[in-house]
């Protein structure tokens, strides 16, 4: 049997790909939800808690996101589709600091 991925089916290169990071999408998953059993969900959120609550699910899930990114057995318009959430993620992230640090409730008023 071939490893290599252009040499096999669709979904046996995906079977592949899940086996082989499964344990690193598990340990993220669950740091994730290891995490977020200790945020507060009965307060309401400012729009820059939100922002900073999306940015840790996403770091979260980024390993799962990009696994099925790379699924072969996906459409490739749906794979696509994800490429662009996760690039528009991934700038979301990298503007994140300046977005929360900027936000100041009220102070257009």
């Amino acid at each position: 049997m071939s490893t290599n991925p252009k040499e096999l089916n669709p979904t046996k290169a995906s079977e592949e790909l899940i086996a082989k990071n499964k344990r690193t999408i598990d340990r993220s998953v669950r740091t994730l939800v290891q995490e977020m059993e200790h945020e507060n969900t009965l307060l309401a959120e400012s729009p820059s808690g939100v922002v900073q609550r999306v940015l840790k699910v996403y770091r979260g899930i980024k390993p799962l996101l990009t696994l099925l990114h790379a699924l072969p057995i996906l459409p490739l318009s749906w794979r696509a589709s994800l490429g662009m959430l996760i690039q528009a993620l991934d700038a979301l992230a990298l503007a994140g600091p300046e977005i929360t640090n900027g936000f100041k409730a009220g102070k257009d008023l």
